[in-house]
């Protein structure tokens, strides 16, 4: 939670981090901590879509529609793809990527993570779900 005084917010942090901080920056780190954020919202700031219906979310990976899903099952890829925010596979739409993954691999119990590909859209290659969480 944000608490604002004065124009000031205060952001929690663990104190670990702090004296971590303070240590490195003894003249204060609050114009350190400025910095690095102006940074981060300045690299970042096409990453965010705000309003963003389009895309589905697993866990903290952002799947915007058109995303491509594959698994081999019995040497054949099944491919389903993200559709206005839903995953869709055979004509059928699913509710999580673990059901998905499920139905992809007849039905059998499999951890998505490991046996999903994705592909987002304009990009050749497939990755590894399990990679895109690290």
């Amino acid at each position: 939670m944000l608490t604002a005084i004065d124009g000031i917010v205060a952001i929690p942090m663990s104190q670990h981090l702090f004296m971590r901080l303070a240590q490195r920056y003894p003249g204060g780190i609050s114009s350190v901590v400025e910095q690095i954020l102006e940074d981060f919202l300045d690299r970042t700031q096409d990453d965010h879509i705000t309003g963003d219906v389009e895309s589905y979310q697993w866990d903290h990976l952002r799947l915007p529609s058109g995303t491509k899903i594959r698994t081999k099952h019995y040497g054949e890829y099944q491919i389903g793809e993200v559709v206005s925010g839903k995953l869709h596979w055979d004509g059928k739409e699913y509710p999580s990527m673990s059901k998905l993954a499920r139905a992809m691999r007849g039905n059998t119990s499999n951890n998505a993570w490991v046996v999903l590909e994705l592909q987002f859209p304009g990009e050749a290659t497939w990755k590894l779900a399990d990679r895109l969480r690290k």
